[in-house]
């Protein structure tokens, strides 16, 4: 078990492999717990191995999405030297959903941001925890905010006939 997760090289990316190694562990004992019945062990642990591996992977570059994002937004604020009421014809409109974003309430902005960075409701909600509906009720509320927000900056999404 521990070779295969040292095959798939999840140490380049800072992972600490006992970090994965534990997260096997756990789904293994949860279905001996659930008494399912298993007929080849040594393909359902490389499979356990394997999708282990992948969501560290996907947590990884969501995880990565975000620090990228917010560290080009805060470039861009020094640049920039930002002000709130910045004439908004120069800048590129993923910075200025992103300016948006940062006025929503602390809660619905980070839901919002994932959002943004297409990850899903059901991802959202396994990543903090949440219910569907409590993650889906604040992307909602989030999503009417922000576009709230956007047409009072005179920003609208809405085709002009």
């Amino acid at each position: 078990m521990t070779a295969q997760v040292r095959k798939c090289g999840v140490g380049r990316i800072g992972v600490d492999i006992d970090d994965v190694l534990q997260e096997i562990r756990i789904k293994l004992w949860k279905t001996l717990r659930n008494e399912k019945n298993i007929h080849y062990y040594a393909s359902y642990i490389k499979k356990i191995v394997d999708t282990s591996v992948i969501d560290f992977f996907r947590k990884f570059k969501r995880e990565e999405g975000v620090y990228l994002y917010e560290k080009s937004l805060r470039i861009a604020e020094h640049a920039r030297g930002y002000d709130a009421d910045y004439v908004y014809e120069d800048i590129d409109v993923k910075d200025i959903v992103g300016m948006a974003v940062d006025r929503l309430i602390p809660s619905r902005r980070t839901i919002v941001r994932l959002y943004l960075l297409n990850m899903t409701i059901d991802e959202i909600a396994l990543h903090y925890r949440f219910s569907l509906s409590k993650t889906r009720n604040l992307l909602y509320r989030g999503l009417k905010d922000l576009r709230k927000i956007l047409v009072e900056k005179s920003i609208d999404a809405e085709p002009q006939p």
